[in-house]
């Protein structure tokens, strides 16, 4: 075996030890009982030491090395290289036992938060999550960062990307949506009457029609129910997701479902000869999230979809269509709102929550912060950016997962995807004139063809700035997306 053929053998054992490990988080997520909860804990760990001692074998290690140094390699094999030898020189900095700790630690918070949030009870996970961010810490110093140790963590999930570059791009977002909000508001019309109580399963139906109309396959996926959505991939072929639904509002688990529906179709979209290689693997967060919140937002939010939905709504919540209008569903999904819950803020206010949390973040992982001050810090920028203030931890500083299951650096992205995915549009509409009518008459092949092409497919050949580049012709910037906001309420 030469060294390349031992390099990719090396690559797909690690691809089928990470999705073992994916479908012991998934079913953790999902279907766990409370008692499984510590063993679990240690499964996850023994697969996170098994897949990092993997990534540092000696075998692989030099192979990665020598291949760094070869100038005969295929564009696509040199991307591999250049991306595996930057996650395998990370790996090396870490110990073992800081890897089992770090995981068992990020599984056991991850069950006392699930029991936390619903109790509001913040000290029941705080020593978790003080030790969670004194591994963080370590973590940024293990591996090194030039300028700042948030950078050592962003960059697990925005490779190469700097917050002294992101965070001064996120902050003018939030005064630019903080300048429209009220003008916006000030044009609203009350939002139409309550739409009512609705069976959770027709919900469910509706929402696996709508999934699979933008092309969701279900032969490679299902959907499911989970305390916090998520999308995860257990194989090539095997690309689950999960929501949760509000028989008061079915809207929002519908939403909730097309926005991991558009993380799904990504993971589909990767080329599948690339399969667990940089080459068949998402090129970043920000880039996932611009997928996702083009279903959710642009798309979905648009009136076309309106329309669409509002004519396959018979079919599942008969009651529902025959009390409703296109004009009322619009009017329902896009009401603008200072709301508390992130997963459930209009697209408007959904950065300001991104802001607040990536500010935190950066704080505690700088020791700025003190976990025990966390509570109130939040509450404070809560007041600041949207004018509200939590009534409980559980609508505050407890209502999301990440920082509870170890993702630390993970929050930037979210709001980068905004801006990635407004960019993308601007040349998707042009590219795509019917793609209104097509939407419509609920057709979503070309759209889903045109971001198989021009996102999906490159893998992590380009950064994200450069990919957008490419796409658009221009530099990363909240201009499209601030106008897209403006066209649409009109401010």
């Amino acid at each position: 075996m030469n060294t390349l053929e031992l390099f990719y053998q090396s690559l797909r054992e690690m691809h089928t030890l990470g999705c073992i490990n994916a479908t012991l988080e998934w079913d953790q997520q999902v279907n766990l009982p409370d008692k499984g909860a510590a063993e679990r804990a240690e499964q996850i760990a023994m697969m996170h030491t098994l897949l990092h001692a993997k990534r540092t074998a000696p075998q692989f290690v030099n192979a990665v090395k020598e291949l760094c140094q070869r100038g005969d390699l295929s564009p696509e094999d040199s991307v591999n290289v250049r991306e595996t030898w930057r996650t395998t020189e990370k790996e090396l900095k870490l110990p073992a036992s800081f890897v089992e700790e770090s995981a068992k630690l990020a599984s056991q918070c991850y069950h006392e938060w699930t029991s936390a949030r619903p109790a509001n009870d913040f000290a029941r996970v705080r020593p978790h999550l003080k030790r969670l961010f004194e591994l963080a810490q370590h973590k940024a110093d293990l591996i090194g960062y030039e300028e700042n140790p948030y950078d050592a963590l962003l960059d697990s999930y925005e490779p190469y990307g700097k917050i002294s570059q992101i965070k001064p791009l996120l902050l003018d977002l939030g005064e630019q949506l903080s300048a429209i909000i009220p003008q916006i508001l000030e044009k609203q019309r009350p939002l139409p009457s309550s739409t009512g109580s609705h069976c959770e399963e027709s919900q469910h139906q509706l929402c696996l029609k709508v999934c699979s109309a933008i092309g969701y396959d279900f032969t490679s996926g299902r959907l499911d129910r989970a305390p916090h959505p998520f999308c995860t991939t257990l194989g090539a072929h095997d690309i689950r997701i999960t929501t949760r639904y509000s028989r008061e509002n079915y809207l929002s688990g519908l939403f909730t479902a097309l926005h991991e529906a558009g993380h799904a179709i990504y993971e589909d979209g990767l080329v599948k000869k690339w399969v667990g290689t940089p080459m068949g693997s998402a090129i970043s967060l920000g880039i996932h999230e611009s997928q996702s919140r083009l279903w959710e937002n642009i798309i979905g939010r648009g009136m076309p979809f309106a329309r669409y939905l509002y004519s396959i709504l018979g079919e599942f919540l008969p009651d529902l269509q025959r009390n409703t209008s296109p004009e009322e569903i619009w009017a329902h999904t896009n009401h603008i709102e200072r709301s508390l819950i992130r997963v459930e803020a209009d697209e408007v206010t959904y950065s300001l929550h991104v802001v607040i949390r990536m500010q935190l973040e950066v704080a505690l992982l700088n020791k700025e912060l003190k976990v025990d001050d966390l509570p109130a810090a939040w509450n404070e920028l809560y007041q600041k950016y949207l004018g509200i203030t939590p009534p409980s931890d559980s609508n505050g500083v407890l209502q999301d997962v990440h920082w509870y299951h170890g993702l630390i650096g993970y929050f930037p992205t979210y709001a980068l995807g905004n801006l990635y995915g407004a960019m993308m549009m601007d040349v998707i509409q042009k590219a795509l004139p019917s793609l209104d009518a097509d939407i419509e008459r609920g057709d979503f092949t070309g759209l889903r063809t045109w971001l198989n092409t021009n996102v999906h497919q490159h893998g992590m050949a380009y950064t994200g700035p450069e990919l957008i580049q490419k796409i658009s012709g221009r530099p990363l910037a909240t201009d499209s997306f601030v106008t897209y906001v403006r066209r649409k309420f009109g401010v």
